[in-house]
């Protein structure tokens, strides 16, 4: 007998890397929060845009990472779990001032310690874990949902790309990028955020026969 073909494993599928969040995306998504009054939900999704952090150091964010005793903190440093074993220095971000505003906003409605879990779940039952990555990619897709945007275009890396995506297609500047994200090499950036391939399709553009 012959052997029923298999489906393809990416049928259905989107495959490849996942795009970052345009500046129109980030506004909806930012309104939409705010109308809800989510401050949870807002202050993770500008410090998640802010830090440009891997979903698993952002879940495991402490207070005392963004806030001291007298307030929020601007420029903050967060020693990655994926390269601290390899990297002495710390990754670096700092915090507009609307992520500052929604992390007050978020911390004045559920007051915490500054040992505490920043960012977790909600009600008694859940308030002294930090949010899990599966949780984390939940929110994430709910968020895209209010939007009006397809969850199966993106992912968490799509948070992670997007300040360092539109920081080099605004300034070209490709080792603030990689500041940003905590490369140990600039090749990693070009690739982790498409630059040549982004200014390859842009020249194409140009030159349309």
């Amino acid at each position: 007998m012959p052997e029923t073909a298999k489906p393809a494993w990416n049928k259905g599928r989107v495959v490849g890397k996942k795009p970052p969040l345009t500046p129109d995306q980030v506004a909806l998504i930012r309104l939409l929060l705010r109308q809800d009054k989510a401050w949870r939900d807002l202050a993770l999704f500008n410090v998640a845009l802010d830090t440009s952090l891997r979903g698993s150091d952002l879940v495991r964010l402490r207070v005392s990472d963004v806030a001291t005793p007298v307030g929020i903190r601007e420029l903050i440093e967060i020693r990655q779990k994926k390269t601290g074993t390899r990297h002495a220095r710390p990754v670096q971000a700092a915090l507009s001032r609307g992520a500052r505003d929604s992390l007050q906003a978020y911390l004045a409605a559920a007051p915490k310690p500054l040992h505490a879990w920043l960012f977790t779940g909600e009600g008694p039952r859940w308030s002294q874990n930090h949010l899990s990555e599966s949780q984390l990619w939940r929110l994430f897709k709910s968020w895209l949902d209010k939007a009006r945007l397809d969850p199966a275009l993106y992912g968490l890396h799509s948070l992670r790309r997007t300040l360092p995506t539109h920081i080099h297609q605004q300034t070209g500047n490709l080792r603030a990028a990689q500041l940003l994200l905590g490369h140990a090499s600039i090749e990693s950036t070009k690739d982790y955020i498409g630059t040549e391939q982004a200014e390859a399709l842009d020249i194409a553009r140009r030159f349309h026969l």
